[in-house]
């Protein structure tokens, strides 16, 4: 049966890691739940992030996030330039989708600017 938005419903550990070497850290991980394809959430720094998810095929996903650090105090984030800003950024990926242990596992690398990040959700 081939995968569908449906069966990405749930609640989801959020982590990366980034190749980012500059002086603002990641607070963007935390958790999150797709319903629906879509997701909404504030990080522990303040950040908004929306994501949308759209079926490929069995084994990727795509994923198109927006993050707003508009409303925070003291917290940027690098622009496709790699400069830091308070303006709305989006990102981009294909994620590689799995299921371990029962439970739906989405990994991927967003390319953003000089940056690259290592995304992994888990379903929970």
């Amino acid at each position: 049966m081939p995968l569908t938005l449906d069966d990405l419903d749930g609640q989801y550990d959020v982590r990366s890691e980034t190749s980012y070497g500059g002086p603002f850290w990641l607070k963007g991980d935390g958790t999150t739940t797709i319903k629906n394809g879509l997701t909404y959430r504030k990080d522990k720094a303040g950040c908004v992030w929306e994501s949308a998810f759209h079926i490929i095929n069995d084994s990727q996903v795509s994923i198109e996030s927006t993050v707003d650090p508009g409303q925070t105090e003291g917290v940027y984030i690098t622009d496709e330039k790699g400069h830091p800003t308070k303006e709305i950024v989006t990102y981009k990926s294909v994620l590689g989708i799995r299921v371990v242990d029962g439970k739906i596992v989405m990994t991927g690398d967003i390319k953003h600017g000089n940056e690259t990040t290592r995304l992994t959700m888990t379903q929970i």
